[in-house]
């Protein structure tokens, strides 16, 4: 009596590399690969940011907001405040994968310092225009 043969549940998979991308399917019961195709990873990028405008906005209240937008209106929008950004950069996971030294904390530090001196200067010079 004859087995009765096995589907195969094909998934797709991207994976990167030194400059190539593989992009194909793979059996997700095995994780073979069944069929995969390598293309420059360079194209990849252009050919996204070719069809992808993205706008970033700065509010007042320290409020960034991102939004990217494809051709076929297809949308993402992404809403942080500023101390949320730093917070999870900062946190211990994102320090070690990004190889953060304490060199480059001091200086994201001094920068900071310099924009809480210039949204000062701007309260003071309203303050000042309103009286």
């Amino acid at each position: 009596m004859p087995s009765d043969p096995v589907e195969p549940r094909l998934g797709p998979f991207v994976e990167g590399g030194q400059g190539i991308t593989n992009v194909g399917y793979r059996d997700e019961l095995t994780g073979q690969v069944v069929s995969s195709v390598e293309i420059p990873s360079e194209l990849i990028e252009r050919t996204v940011l070719d069809r992808i405008s993205v706008e970033i906005a700065f509010s007042g209240d320290g409020q960034i907001a991102s939004a990217a937008t494809g051709s076929r209106s297809a949308s993402s929008k992404t809403v942080v405040y500023v101390d949320e950004l730093i917070e999870t950069f900062l946190t211990s996971n994102n320090l070690h994968l990004e190889e953060v030294t304490i060199f480059e904390l001091r200086r994201l530090l001094e920068r900071l310092e310099i924009s809480v001196r210039a949204v000062q200067r701007s309260i003071a010079q309203l303050k000042e225009a309103s009286n």
